[in-house]
């Protein structure tokens, strides 16, 4: 979306604050699940890069009073963390060619290998009674309550990363308008319903955010390649201090696209999902949503009432308004989980040791006749 959060503008004008603490009006891929090379493509603050062990009560870096969860694992190992994506059904609409997915209704998670690594990863959810805290970043000290709901996780898997803090569009961003896949065609930023004062007031009435100028909504696929970016600026910084900078170079640091490599969904009912493979080096992004095809249709049919609603007159502070903003609300709750993340060393084949076993054993012959000869 080509839409300018006003906090944002403030801040591409003053340039006082780091993009990477805005709200929720953003998206990236951050933060790390694993990072054994030390690097920070993300551009993350060093606090959310540190090693740590799981958050399981025990260790200097376990806080379970405050739910803050311990940074990145950075040596072969199993490391948990606890999160939340924005809906139950995001990633199921990014399997429709029809509607695409908001990507602010996935949750996205970096992590980085230094070499070729057996990498698992299993998502589960809370549960219905599950009552806890998460962390905005990794090694961070903000906490969000998170209740735990009954829904069914998916995750996709993709070579590259989203920037840190980017829009699905990114004012003044044209590189990145040109490779963008699609938008949901329903949202109320769609192509399809450019910018004006009700689609405006649609958003801002449905997720809290406010905006100003022109955009869309969408751009995110849980089957395929996508690309993704954010706001160019002179003067605004990441996390860390370093300038954004104004490229619009594909990886050039505003604009990276994201190369499709699996999926796993949990089966109807189910409330864990994992998936096992073989990685190569590289920096590699997951994004967690759920697959209710139930709640993705009555989702889309809410913000199409919504979007008919403001063109008809109405307000979204009306009772129809508010009725249907809290409908749309309703369905992009906190939606809590577990990852679990194991990255260990490829196993030699079984045709390998079996190679080794003959040729020892070819030597052990050879030895054998010389002494005899």
């Amino acid at each position: 979306m080509k839409f300018r959060k006003n906090l944002v503008s403030a801040l591409l004008i003053g340039g006082a604050m780091a993009v990477s603490g805005q709200a929720s009006a953003h998206w990236s891929s951050g933060p790390f699940l694993y990072n054994d090379a030390g690097s920070n493509p993300l551009n993350l603050a060093n606090g959310n890069l540190a090693a740590g062990v799981t958050n399981n009560g025990t260790g200097a870096n376990a806080s379970p009073a405050t739910g803050t969860n311990v940074a990145t694992g950075t040596s072969y190992g199993t490391y948990t963390q606890t999160r939340a994506t924005s809906s139950d059904y995001g990633w199921i609409q990014g399997q429709d060619n029809t509607l695409w997915a908001n990507s602010h209704d996935n949750k996205g998670l970096a992590f980085s290998l230094t070499g070729t690594s057996l990498v698992s990863f299993t998502v589960t959810t809370l549960g219905t009674a599950a009552s806890v805290l998460q962390t905005q970043a990794t090694g961070g000290t903000t906490s969000t309550p998170l209740t735990g709901l009954d829904w069914n996780p998916a995750f996709s898997i993709f070579k590259g990363l989203a920037p840190q803090s980017s829009h699905e569009g990114g004012a003044g961003n044209t590189t990145l308008a040109n490779n963008l896949p699609g938008y949901v065609s329903w949202g109320p930023y769609a192509s399809a319903q450019p910018y004006t004062a009700g689609t405006d007031a649609t958003y801002e009435a449905t997720t809290g955010n406010t905006y100003t100028g022109n955009g869309t909504w969408g751009a995110y696929r849980s089957n395929a390649d996508w690309t993704g970016g954010r706001d160019v600026s002179t003067t605004a910084t990441y996390g860390n201090g370093n300038l954004i900078g104004t490229s619009l170079a594909l990886g050039g640091g505003n604009v990276s696209t994201l190369d499709y490599i699996d999926a796993a969904s949990s089966a109807p009912g189910g409330h864990t999902v994992t998936w096992t493979g073989t990685l190569g080096p590289g920096d590699y992004s997951i994004w967690v949503g759920g697959t209710n095809a139930a709640n993705a249709a009555t989702q889309q049919n809410n913000y199409i009432a919504l979007a008919n609603h403001l063109a008809n007159g109405g307000t979204a502070a009306d009772a129809t308004g508010v009725l249907l903003s809290t409908a749309i609300a309703d369905l992009r709750k906190s939606y809590g989980f577990t990852i679990q993340t194991t990255v260990a060393a490829v196993p030699v084949p079984a045709t390998v040791w079996l190679m080794i076993t003959g040729l020892m054993g070819l030597l052990g012959l050879q030895k054998r006749n010389k002494m005899v000869a």
